[in-house]
Formats: structure tokens, C-alpha cells, sequence
């Protein structure tokens, strides 16, 4: 049987330190309150994203448990936008994280290294540049270095349905 096309996301709620601070600045989210956001390689099985240590690499599923919680959120497309997100997700393995980012979350401010993101600015960029599943016809909000898991979760909610 074949599958439809689909763009897959794995939000994750974390554990640890670093995943303690985002979801307390996050406060509440439903399904669970997300402090990472990958994707799911429909080739590979494995999730392509981005992290402090090492940047953007595909990692084998269970790289990052214990956890406290996950929701993968299928993201229904096109065949050629699905091909576009992961080819653009594939190419950007190796790039590096936005530590800068990451502080202005902490530190008011607009902290932001050019040419880098991190985990939930890298999936909504490829959402919006790459596969067009948000349309790019008119600018955010916010900009792409202020979203964070649970801004992306929140979006995506507000196109689909996520289960929860």
C-alpha cells in the first residue's frame, strides 16, 4: 500500500536541565509542553535535527531517552513539497546550532547568529522556504530565531489538527 505524502515531526519533551528551562519559559501545551522539534527521515527512519553538541545530524530513534513525553504530528503535503522538506533537511546536516539563539530566550533580546538556527527556527524555516506548507507570501510575526517548540507546535495547531 502506499503511503501518502507527509511531512513528520517529533516534538519532544525533555529531559534535563536545558529541557527543564525552555518548558518552564514555555509554560503550557497540549499535547505535552515541547522542548525539541525533529523530523522524521521517511528513507532513513532516522530524525534529522538540530542540536546544541554536534549541530544538524540525522540521529537513531531512541538517541535522546529517557524523555517525558513525545507527539509526532504528520503535517499533510503535496508529493513535491515532502520531497523539497527533506532534501533541504538532508542538505543542512552538518550545519551548526545557534547558541546566540538560545540566550535570547534567556537574556532579553534579540540574540541571533546569521545563517544558523536552532531545533524548532530550522524546522519552520524548512516548513516555509523549503516546502511551502507555511505560506511565505507575507512575513511572520516574530522572526524565525524567536520560535520556539511549543510557537511551531501552536502554528501547526492552527492549520491541522493535533492530537492531543
Amino acid at each position: 500500500m502506499n503511503r501518502l505524502p507527509a511531512i513528520r515531526l517529533r516534538f519532544v519533551e525533555g529531559q534535563g536541565f536545558a529541557s527543564d528551562l525552555i518548558e518552564l519559559r514555555e509554560m503550557t501545551c497540549m499535547p505535552i509542553v515541547p522542548s525539541h522539534v525533529e523530523c522524521v527521515d521517511p528513507e532513513t527512519g532516522k530524525y534529522i535535527s538540530q542540536h546544541a553538541s554536534g549541530g544538524m545530524q540525522a540521529r537513531d530513534p531512541g538517541y535522546d531517552a529517557p524523555f517525558k513525553g513525545e507527539c509526532f504530528v504528520d503535517l499533510p503535503c503535496t508529493p513535491e513539497q515532502e520531497a523539497r522538506f527533506y532534501a533541504a533537511a538532508r542538505a543542512s546536516i552538518g550545519q551548526p546550532y545557534d547558541i546566540e539563539a538560545i540566550v535570547g530566550f534567556a537574556i532579553p533580546g534579540h540574540f541571533h547568529t546569521k545563517f544558523q538556527a536552532f531545533c524548532s527556527a530550522k524546522m519552520f524555516l524548512l516548513l516555509r522556504d523549503d516546502a511551502d506548507w507555511f505560506p511565505s507570501h507575507a512575513p511572520v510575526a516574530v522572526p524565525a530565531h524567536c520560535i520556539d517548540p511549543r510557537d511551531l507546535l501552536y502554528g501547526i495547531s492552527l492549520v491541522i489538527v493535533v492530537e492531543h
